[in-house]
């Protein structure tokens, strides 16, 4: 499951990421809740020192970045070691209070929490019902901000953006989701019947589609 998922799920979009006016090189960077390590990639490249943190060790074998397993109530790290921490696609399932503290601790003076959230951009028709579809279960609105306790909101951005997949890619994309993974095989079938169904009546596609989808990107600044 983790390759597929780093196959499907999209990028995080440059306009997101260098939301840190003073760019990623050199610094140290905690990526909290990495996972496979889509963000944990991308903030390499930018010349950061990045520690990915995550609960799923089978996860973080896909990571290329040095990595520890640990939680985001629980990192494991010592205090005031990294100068950003990162949080992509993990937010939700925080517990957001005992994460906020956590991420105070191990932060430096004056250094920043950055959120993206990517989901289906559902303000589009077609893309709300393959969302239904789905079960996508995004969750969040275009107005939400994060206020965790310590942090101050100072800057925040929604950057549109597609990715191309084939209908096939889209159901593989429906299998990484948590609906799919609890699911049982009768329901399985079904969605990905419904899918292929809406791509051959409802919204034909010859070959690859560009899906559309939001990133919000929050900065938000250590208060301690």
């Amino acid at each position: 499951m983790a390759g597929l998922y780093d196959e499907v799920r999209p990028r995080y979009p440059d306009a997101a990421i260098n939301l840190v006016s003073r760019g990623w090189n050199d610094l140290d960077v905690c990526d909290l809740g990495a996972g496979t390590g889509i963000l944990s990639t991308a903030l390499l490249d930018r010349g950061a020192n990045v520690i990915a943190i995550d609960p799923d060790d089978m996860a973080l074998a896909n990571n290329p970045a040095r990595s520890l397993m640990g939680s985001a109530e629980d990192t494991g790290l010592p205090e005031s070691c990294v100068d950003v921490v990162t949080v992509a696609q993990a937010w939700h399932w925080f517990d957001e209070a005992a994460a906020a503290a956590e991420i105070a601790r191990i932060l430096r003076p004056g250094g920043h929490l950055i959120i993206l959230i990517n989901q289906l951009d559902v303000r589009i028709d077609w893309v709300l019902r393959l969302s239904r579809i789905m079960h996508a279960g995004d969750v969040y609105r275009p107005a939400y901000r994060p206020r965790p306790a310590g942090f101050d909101l100072v800057d925040h951005d929604l950057v549109e953006f597609t990715t191309p997949l084939t209908v096939s890619g889209i159901v593989d994309l429906a299998r990484t989701r948590s609906y799919w993974l609890r699911s049982n095989q009768r329901i399985r079938t079904r969605v990905e019947s419904n899918l292929r169904e809406f791509f051959s009546l409802e919204h034909p596609v010859d070959g690859e589609l560009e899906l559309p989808y939001m990133c919000l990107a929050y900065v938000l600044k250590f208060d301690g």
